[in-house]
């Protein structure tokens, strides 16, 4: 089978801005409509080049121009880049909203790495020195900072600095405080605050009362929602489905549960399935809050009120079983949805196919797909994908044959999926060409995950011309692609080309992720002898990757393997001083005996090892379990010259 692939014109991310950024001179008003953009879109690499054309046109950024360049750095995810902008301007450019912008850069970074929130409350005790007058937008970001820390004091800290400049009371500030010190289960706090509040909200007292509720004190809730009611204000769905979570999970509260729900009934808050949709929005709430097992818990609590399922319900619930892994569970409410007949649904079944994958059993996912008396693209996508992460692949590629069979029409996901399973067969290159067709003919190949999956086939099969062509017409970056061809230049021993993707990924900003470092460190550590080999590492070692790696290495307890040539030795003697400080000695021996339960003995000169015959070497090592040589590099020569036939590789002087 031939296939002759048509180029396709390339798409340059920046074409729509390119005349704008190359132009001569642009009014002010055009640079922020152009950071705007790249904001919106999230592309780094359009507000840099934004930023260094303003700089080489010989503008001078203002005040209001620099706090948006870092609002853009930060919203498109550089804070180095925030940060070192921030440093650069002078004291006396630096007005209210360029710490405002600052402050929220590292609120936003913080909810990928807590660590950035202590760097945030640094810049905080720097602006309280400074003579600038902070307002309610300051201390927004920073209460963001305390909920991702989960600092009480810090919360406590910022409420006095709030009573200080008088905004204690402001509607915003007291409101934030009251959430916070409900998250902190600090409902004392939190009650004090939200009854000297002159002016509330629905959203605030319903904060007020899923504490109560979350913190099991039903009585004030009840209380709470009276007063709610009586306040002049109009209880909405939150209000009384929190309410409902409450008293709905003691029998002591049945009088109240029938009350409450009389009342969202009154308030045509309801129809008449009023109480599945609150338990299925509750549900969905869970679930995408990520809390799976308070999702079981309300699930449980559906059933004892006697409240009838839906199918939404039963999806929903299945979905949160995927998520845990949890087979028996999974398999309870499969019975529950043959028993009310939603077994035939066809979101069920897929929910339960998508269920059964996740916790591992592609037997009963393929038995509840082939029972299936109607299935949609769904279900097929979700038995192709389940098969090839499964490591099922030439059934997930039969699957996809029998899917084209069918009538059906693949998407982006089933050819992503089945182009997976193919990366990992031996004839690879042969099916992934036939399903590049089908890609072609479905106008999917310009997708992301479609193009990439299409990479990763050709460079495993040492077809880097295909490869090259895919990579060179996608629009945009992605990382993943960028990591296939990697892989494939180093599959392919092209060991410079792949460090020059490496480098040009540096020069443009784009961070990289493990799976990068990993090929880089590889690539680096086969040319390490060369030049361009000592530049990456040089650069590996300037952007502080073996930095990166030692700290998972603590973090996990996990010891990082690594190539030549990637740092490895800088890493393993961070690691070292790590223990050191723990243990206050270094050294094999007292290392190893005092981090493990092994039975471990050293062997130096001074034992008269030297004079040791085989018998003797033999019993010391089935006496211990880790043996230990001090003093000189040929501490274990003579168990070497002793027993000859002993396997070299066993032993190594560190």
């Amino acid at each position: 089978m031939h296939l002759r692939l048509r180029a396709t014109s390339i798409v340059n991310p920046f074409t729509q801005h390119a005349h704008l950024i190359h132009s001569a001179s642009l009014p002010l008003g055009q640079w922020f409509s152009i950071l705007r953009d790249a904001i919106a879109a999230s592309d780094l690499l359009l507000g840099k080049r934004a930023h260094a054309r303003i700089l080489t046109s010989g503008h001078h950024p203002d005040r209001f121009l620099t706090n948006n360049l870092i609002t853009m750095y930060a919203k498109c995810g550089s804070l180095s880049s925030a940060r070192q902008l921030f440093d650069i301007t002078p004291d006396s450019d630096r007005d209210l909203v360029t710490w405002n912008a600052i402050l929220s850069a590292y609120a936003y970074a913080g909810e990928l790495d807590i660590d950035k929130t202590k760097e945030g409350f640094h810049l905080f005790r720097l602006l309280r020195r400074s003579f600038v007058l902070t307002t309610r937008h300051t201390l927004a970001p920073l209460f963001k900072m305390c909920l991702l820390s989960a600092s009480p004091l810090a919360s406590e800290t910022l409420h006095g600095y709030a009573v200080k400049i008088g905004l204690q009371w402001d509607v915003f500030v007291a409101g934030a405080l009251v959430n916070i010190y409900a998250k902190f289960r600090q409902i004392r706090e939190a009650r004090v605050l939200f009854d000297g509040m002159p002016v509330r909200d629905v959203v605030l007292w319903n904060v007020m009362m899923k504490a109560y509720v979350e913190m099991g004190l039903v009585d004030d809730a009840l209380l709470l929602f009276s007063a709610f009611h009586r306040s002049g204000l109009r209880p909405d769905g939150v209000s009384v489905r929190t309410l409902l979570m409450g008293v709905g999970k003691n029998a002591v509260f049945e009088r109240e549960l029938k009350q409450v729900r009389a009342y969202a009934t009154k308030l045509f808050l309801c129809d008449d399935d009023s109480d599945v949709i609150l338990w299925n929005k509750t549900l969905s709430q869970y679930l995408q809050a990520g809390e799976a097992w308070e999702a079981i818990d309300c699930f449980i609590d559906m059933i004892k009120s006697r409240v009838p399922y839906d199918g939404l319900t039963l999806a929903v619930m299945l979905s949160v079983v995927a998520s845990v892994n949890h087979l028996e569970l999974g398999k309870q409410i499969h019975g529950a949805a043959v028993r009310s007949g939603l077994d035939w649904v066809v979101s069920v079944a897929n929910s339960l196919i998508n269920m059964y994958i996740k916790a591992g059993s592609v037997y009963l996912a393929r038995k509840m797909f082939s029972q299936m008396k109607e299935v949609d693209l769904i279900s097929w996508n979700t038995m192709i994908s389940g098969c090839a992460l499964s490591g099922l692949e030439e059934l997930s590629v039969s699957l996809f044959s029998d899917l084209l069979q069918s009538g059906l029409f693949p998407d982006q996901f089933t050819i992503a999926s089945v182009l997976r399973a193919c990366s990992s067969l031996k004839e690879s290159y042969y099916l992934g060409r036939q399903i590049h067709t089908h890609a072609i003919k479905a106008c999917v190949t310009l997708d992301s995950f479609v193009s990439t999956a299409l990479i990763d086939v050709y460079s495993k099969s040492g077809k880097m011309e295909e490869a090259e062509l895919l990579f060179r017409n996608q629009d945009g970056f992605d990382l993943a692609s960028w990591n296939a061809m990697m892989h494939g230049y180093i599959v392919s021993d092209n060991y410079c080309e792949a460090l020059r993707l490496f480098s040009l990924m540096h020069e443009s900003g784009e961070r990289a992720d493990q799976i990068t470092l990993a090929n880089a460190a590889k690539a680096a550590g086969c040319l390490v002898g060369l030049g361009q080999g000592k530049q990456i590492h040089a650069l590996v070692i300037k952007r502080r990757y073996q930095l990166e790696v030692f700290e998972v290495a603590r973090r996990r307890n996990t010891i990082a393997v690594l190539d030549t040539g990637s740092g490895k030795t800088l890493i393993a003697i961070m690691l070292i001083k790590d223990i050191g400080q723990a243990i206050k000695s270094c050294g094999q021996y007292k290392n190893i005996k005092h981090l493990t339960d092994f039975q471990v003995e050293e062997y130096y000169g001074g034992k008269g090892v030297d004079t040791w015959n085989g018998k003797t070497w033999e019993k010391e090592i089935s006496d211990n379990d880790v043996c230990t040589g001090n003093d000189t590099p040929d501490s274990f020569g003579c168990l070497k010259k002793s027993i000859p036939e002993y396997r070299n590789d066993m032993l190594d002087d560190c």
